[in-house]
């Protein structure tokens, strides 16, 4: 129960997540719930748990108003959603604020220029993207938006139970980024190596058993030796949500297997190790650089150095795995 209060915590309260109320079946002229703000900022100098290392194919039908038997609420996981390429992600929770971890997911995306006519723009499936621990899911799909302004996605589950819900949020795409897109080139910059902390682990990160590859290389000398890299912004003894430790693991994993022709890069969210607090949370240079104020958050260069992936939150092995070459 701890860990789930701490989930629900997360969820709904430290990040500020946009949060649908629960509700029957819309038509298709039902209006879309109001997204809330879902800017936070990574630390909260009030309160800090430390608590981080705790498709096939298938037919889809329109969702039925007369068809919706169960109640669901939609957290929208992004932090920002651009113009360009984005991974739509939503949590869904049921009518007892528990996560629903199994459903068959489909995402209707409208057109919001005229609130007071919503146009059905596009339709996908949204796969399943499960944490390593288990406690939390989230759906999500790759998208590019080609305009910013107000957008509606209607979100269709079909649940484990054979029941089915729908619920409908709005959100905004904003025309530019305050953070490096898919696509941009990342910027070279000096990120701390093993070396430059004479071989002190506690001064560059705050992993309990670090992955010594993970700071062999600076982020500069990675994006021009020719290989693609995969940089893991996380801090895994500070993190908000928890999932800076799993995502560690994840990334560890795959360099394990990767290591001989992948850079793999993990660059700490705050300045000042071992003690963060001591400069008041100062974001590290590479926060700023990349234009990021959440965490944890991966991105998968080319060996150009361009952006070919980006992702906030949980995150699988899987999804690097299909963007690297």
């Amino acid at each position: 129960m701890k860990q789930k209060s701490l989930f629900l915590l997360f969820m709904v309260i430290a990040l500020v997540w946009p949060v649908a109320c629960a509700g029957r079946a819309r038509s298709e002229g039902a209006a879309f719930s109001a997204a809330q703000s879902n800017q936070a900022g990574v630390h909260d100098h009030t309160e800090h748990e430390h608590v981080a290392q705790d498709q096939a194919e298938q037919t889809h039908e329109h969702g039925d108003e007369t068809a919706v038997t169960a109640e669901l609420q939609v957290v929208l996981v992004p932090s920002e959603l651009a113009v360009g390429q984005n991974r739509v992600a939503v949590g869904l929770l049921d009518a007892d604020n528990s996560m629903i971890h199994e459903a068959r997911v489909h995402f209707h995306y409208f057109d919001l220029s005229n609130p007071d006519a919503p146009q059905l723009e596009q339709e996908a499936d949204a796969y399943p993207v499960h944490a390593p621990d288990g406690l939390t899911t989230i759906f999500a799909q790759v998208r590019t938006f080609d305009r910013a302004g107000e957008w509606g996605l209607q979100v269709t589950a079909q649940l484990a139970n054979g029941k089915t819900a729908v619920q409908r949020i709005r959100f905004n795409v904003s025309a530019d980024s305050r953070s490096i897109l898919t696509g941009e080139a990342a910027p070279r910059l000096q990120t701390p190596t093993l070396a430059d902390a004479d071989g002190d682990f506690s001064r560059i990160t705050s992993a309990w058993e670090p992955n010594p590859t993970f700071y062999r290389l600076s982020l500069d000398e990675a994006l021009r030796n020719g290989k693609p890299t995969v940089l893991l912004l996380a801090t895994p003894a500070f993190c908000r949500t928890r999932f800076c430790g799993p995502a560690y693991e994840i990334v560890s994993e795959l360099e394990s297997a990767f290591g001989d022709t992948v850079n793999f890069i993990h660059v700490e969210v705050y300045a000042g190790l071992p003690d963060p607090s001591q400069n008041d949370w100062e974001l590290s240079p590479i926060m700023t650089a990349f234009g990021l104020e959440t965490e944890p958050w991966v991105y998968v260069m080319d060996a150009a150095g361009q952006v070919i992936y980006r992702a906030e939150g949980v995150f699988a092995a899987e999804d690097i795995l299909a963007v690297l070459p």
